[in-house]
């Protein structure tokens, strides 16, 4: 069983990817593929935040988490295309 801490590291893993496939994707003009990777990168930043809310976590790491939530909704925000 994975823990936690784990599935943290994990999605900011994924999450990162994701923003690297948007920015190909913005890159290829490929509409699809965006909007696909942005409803994705929402979930993983949802869940990353529900998940970080009810850890075990020291008040140094749930600031981490905090900052990296901030700066990456944000940047979701940048990278979004009009509907």
């Amino acid at each position: 069983m994975r823990n936690v801490h784990e599935d943290i590291k994990s999605l900011e893993k994924e999450i990162l990817q994701t923003e690297d496939k948007i920015i190909e994707y913005l890159r290829a003009g490929y509409e699809g593929g965006i909007k696909t990777s942005l409803h994705s990168l929402d979930l993983n930043l949802k869940y990353l935040s529900i998940l970080a809310n009810g850890a075990p976590i020291d008040k140094n790491e749930d600031r981490k988490i905090m900052d990296f939530l901030r700066i990456h909704y944000d940047y979701m925000q940048k990278l979004s295309v009009p509907a």
